[in-house]
């Protein structure tokens, strides 16, 4: 009896040990947290109140299509773009989760010009300030977003992100 008990034991162990072994060789390689985004060329067009501001230069656009938020399948769109040294336009944050169930968009835009800060916050959980709607138009690698919409103030804004091509995401904790 004690022998059967430990051979079952052995062969569990063995069968435990092959099994993570093929797992680990069907997984995807992962990227290490806090390691670089990839660069990509991005191009700005926005008006904010009646006032015209450009940008172009290096930045980050990624996608994920197969991503969830709060157990929700959806695609996460993000771009930022930051260039403090010249122009009008400072820096730009975008982050947009489009429900496959067809729930609202939950969109997170900051702008940053020469003369101040805007921000649309729709769809979360906190607190939402204005409203906005994005579309998405896909362009081999990459593609543009449209955004439009009104700061919680009711400031008008109309932003065009040209994104040469998306990156990948990863996924929070690993």
């Amino acid at each position: 009896m004690r022998r059967s008990a430990a051979i079952l034991v052995i062969t569990l162990t063995l069968l435990a040990g092959l099994s993570n072994r093929a797992a680990a060789q069907r997984r995807k390689p992962e990227i290490q947290a806090g390691a670089p985004a990839e660069q990509t060329s991005v191009t700005i067009e926005a008006k904010v109140a009646g006032k015209k501001y450009k940008a172009s230069g290096s930045g980050e656009c990624r996608h994920e299509p197969d991503a969830s938020i709060r157990d929700v399948s959806a695609s996460l769109w993000m771009v930022q773009y930051s260039n403090a040294k010249d122009g009008s336009l400072k820096q730009l944050n975008l982050t947009l989760w489009r429900p496959k169930d067809g729930t609202p968009d939950q969109l997170s835009l900051s702008l940053e010009t020469g003369s101040g800060s805007h921000r649309i916050q729709t769809g979360g959980n906190g607190a939402n300030s204005g409203e906005g709607t994005v579309t998405i138009l896909p362009s081999g690698p990459g593609g543009r977003l449209e955004i439009s919409g009104k700061e919680g103030d009711g400031k008008r804004v109309q932003i065009t992100i040209d994104c040469s091509a998306f990156s990948g995401i990863e996924a929070e904790g690993g």
